[in-house]
């Protein structure tokens, strides 16, 4: 049945249509519309000429996929409808799960607890999805481990076995879904679980740790990064990443991407703990503040409107947002609150939650590719920003917010924890090697360039992959539903790019037998002169 007899959240608790019966109406009458109105699209896409089509190489299964998406997804901004979520406080069962295993990780050490992770949100048992649902085994000599979460069950021999046996580098991820971080979850049954089944399936990953973070209806913002950052705690701890060959790859699709960006960040300006060697981006999410009213980035048009099924519906997202951000919904008819304002503004516009947005960018001095002319923001100053109210004016002012991020590194004992990326000479520096993967024709392409390009200016090791004509997050997609060489090129860009990490290994190997090579010339050399001389 449609009917929800679960009460809505309470960020939607203000919506009418979030409460049965409303609810089930709406949907039922979405859905309906939405389904009758799938023959007239097939009709008229099949009569009129393909450069009619949102892109002119689409087939009309491609076409259907995306103008449905699109309308159905309504569903969540009007009625507070939630995609392929489950509880995180709950185990899964181990009997109907086919591809992975679930297992607990331990709450966030308290030695790592500093930072934007040292929050009022409480600290919990992760829970986690690890592909392959059996045990490790070594490719060349077939021996294996059991995964019972204690790091002990790596023994020395099938490490040794792993050293001497084997040129492959084994490569370990930890997954962050996509899904706005309202929709979806790590379950194999989710639709982005189709990233780690491909990885661990074409032998790209050994093994991914595909973890179950609360959403925004569980807990706020820093609740992610700290979920993140346990099982990265966890991961680093089981495979001794510091005196291994093993390599972590952190990987994330669309908010799971900018999670990743996020947990890098804390990793890095923190500094407990090695730093992941790879960072996989597929379509990530990097500007956060373009869902909030009355900043600039809300004011620069994303482009790709009808070849992308992602909707920029103002109201709902900055309800969403908020929400994540741990900031509670204000009616419109109430004045607004100035010093929560301010908070906001000081935590949308931080390193670690819009890493691209454009006070971002102009702050560390990277280039602006959502708005390469300027036009948009001298719009925005000229016809919004002029004529908000003084002290709302104050609180989005860049001048203002960056101001704040420069006192605040004068005192590194009062540091707020969202400012101590500024006390690096770079906005990205000592990021990891990266591979970013997205496509041409998704809204996020601008903000995506953005992050591309200042990378590449702070001098990271960058790989791009740009998956041609296709929608937001092309890999989480069936094969039915979208171009079977498109996403096989996606996913050869992936296993190139892993290959590097082999490539990296050998030129070290080489590097030391020429060096081991030269000592032995070198003292061959004495030895022969010693003769001489006696």
């Amino acid at each position: 049945m449609i009917y929800d007899k679960n009460p809505p959240y309470p960020h939607y608790d203000h919506l009418p249509f979030a409460k049965e019966p409303y609810k089930s109406i709406y949907v039922f009458y979405r859905l309906f519309t939405t389904l009758a109105l799938v023959p007239v699209w097939i009709i008229c896409y099949a009569i009129v000429p393909r450069h009619y089509r949102p892109r002119a190489s689409w087939n009309l299964r491609q076409v259907v996929n995306v103008n449905f998406t699109r309308r159905i997804y309504k569903v969540t901004e009007v009625a507070g409808v939630t995609w392929g979520t489950r509880d995180p406080t709950l185990a899964a069962d181990e009997k109907t799960l086919r591809e992975t295993r679930f297992k607990w990780v331990k709450p966030l050490p308290e030695k790592y607890r500093t930072g934007i992770v040292k929050d009022h949100v409480p600290f919990t048992d992760v829970g986690c999805f690890v592909w392959p649902k059996h045990s490790y085994s070594d490719m060349s000599s077939g021996k294996a481990f059991t995964d019972s979460g204690d790091s002990r069950d790596l023994t020395p021999s099938s490490e040794g076995d792993l050293e001497a046996g084997n040129d492959k580098i084994p490569l370990i991820g930890i997954f962050m879904h996509g899904g706005g971080y309202c929709h979806m979850s790590a379950h194999e049954s989710s639709r982005t679980s189709r990233i780690p089944r491909n990885l661990i399936e074409r032998k790209i990953f050994h093994e991914v740790y595909s973890v179950e973070y609360r959403l925004l209806q569980h807990a706020p913002f820093p609740a992610v990064v700290i979920d993140a950052a346990a099982v990265y705690a966890h991961v680093v701890e089981r495979y001794k990443i510091k005196n291994s060959r093993w390599k972590l790859i952190l990987i994330g699709d669309s908010s799971g991407g900018n999670l990743v960006l996020s947990l890098a960040r804390w990793l890095r300006d923190e500094g407990h703990l090695p730093l992941p060697d790879g960072l996989l981006l597929l379509s990530p999410s990097c500007d956060t503040s373009h869902s909030l009213p009355e900043t600039l980035s809300s004011y620069i048009p994303r482009p790709n409107s009808f070849s992308d099924y992602l909707v920029d519906t103002p109201e709902p997202r900055a309800l969403l947002q908020r929400t994540f951000l741990g900031f509670k919904y204000r009616p419109a008819s109430e004045p607004p609150d100035i010093e929560e304002e301010r908070r906001l503004m000081e935590v949308i516009h931080s390193e670690y939650v819009s890493p691209c947005s454009p006070i971002v960018l102009k702050r560390w001095g990277h280039d602006l590719k959502q708005d390469p002319e300027g036009e948009h923001e001298a719009h925005f100053v000229r016809h919004i920003f002029r004529r908000l109210p003084t002290d709302l004016r104050n609180t989005r002012s860049p001048e203002t917010l960056n101001k704040v991020v420069a006192a605040a590194t004068v005192s590194l004992q009062q540091d707020n924890p969202y400012h101590k990326s500024c006390r690096f000479p770079k906005l990205f520096g000592d990021f990891s090697r990266t591979l970013v993967v997205c496509g041409d024709a998704e809204r996020l392409v601008r903000e995506v360039r953005s992050l591309i390009s200042a990378m590449r200016s702070d001098g990271i090791d960058l790989q791009v992959h740009w998956a041609k004509d296709a929608c937001h997050d092309p890999l989480i997609l069936s094969e039915l539903w979208w171009d079977r060489q498109v996403l096989e090129e996606c996913w050869r860009a992936i296993e190139n790019w892993a290959k590097g990490f082999e490539e990296v290994r050998v030129v070290k190997a080489c590097g030391s037998s020429n060096n081991n090579a030269s000592l032995s010339a070198g003292s061959a050399s004495s030895s022969d002169a010693v003769a001489v001389s006696q």
